[in-house]
């Protein structure tokens, strides 16, 4: 019998990457192509049951803020809310010959929007990062080269938790970021250029390779 380590591995070695599925709407003129957690489901679902691993999410801890502005144009003032949800998300992966063999990995994500979906938002991205990172997923997404969506950089580290048996021990590390706009491209923005085509000089800078695949995904 396959340990739960042998049968995340064997997932590993079937799938590397996943496709940008989604776009997410800045404004009314700018927009970006992204992963949702739909695209990473999908994926992931067969691969997951076909090696006998039963994936468990779970919120583990939800703070909301409730934001108000108001506006006034030609003598009438109206008032807006906003909802910021702060969650830490967790996915126990159980082996489904042996319920002692777990293992439980937890991400942090926070969501903002006006209606009822923030805490949908934050609950869907924390457990899509749950599962890109156990997986080794290649997104194709730079999320390191958005220094306008680095606000998280205060909050919390990404906690990954060791082999589960009847003691957890956890092991916490701090995120870096980079902000420098002479970083070179990623390994991975350079495959998604190639693959779409794009020409581009070895010395290509991330935020002029996100450039360059920003323009083409919009031809």
């Amino acid at each position: 019998m396959k340990t739960l380590f042998q049968r995340i591995n064997d997932v590993q070695k079937q799938v590397k990457s996943v496709n940008k599925g989604s776009t997410v709407k800045i404004n009314d003129r700018s927009s970006y192509t992204a992963v949702s957690h739909d695209d990473v489901t999908s994926l992931l679902h067969d691969p997951i049951a076909n090696a006998g691993i039963v994936a468990m999410p779970r919120m583990e801890t939800c703070d909301l803020e409730i934001f108000e502005q108001s506006k006034t144009y030609q003598g009438q003032t109206t008032t807006s809310k906003s909802f910021l949800v702060k969650v830490w998300a967790s996915v126990t992966f159980i082996n489904s010959d042996d319920r002692s063999d777990q293992f439980q990995t937890q991400c942090f994500a926070y969501a903002l929007d006006s209606g009822d979906k923030a805490t949908g938002k934050a609950y869907s991205m924390a457990i899509k990062y749950c599962y890109l990172k156990t997986f080794m997923l290649e997104s194709l997404d730079d999320e390191e080269s958005r220094d306008w969506e680095n606000s998280w950089k205060n909050e919390p580290s990404i906690k990954q938790w060791d082999h589960v048996s009847s003691n957890v021990k956890s092991d916490t590390q701090s995120p870096s970021v980079g902000t420098g706009n002479n970083t070179p491209a990623s390994d991975a923005q350079k495959n998604a250029m190639r693959k779409m085509g794009i020409s581009f000089p070895d010395n290509v800078t991330k935020s002029e390779a996100s450039k360059l695949i920003e323009a083409k995904n919009k031809r």
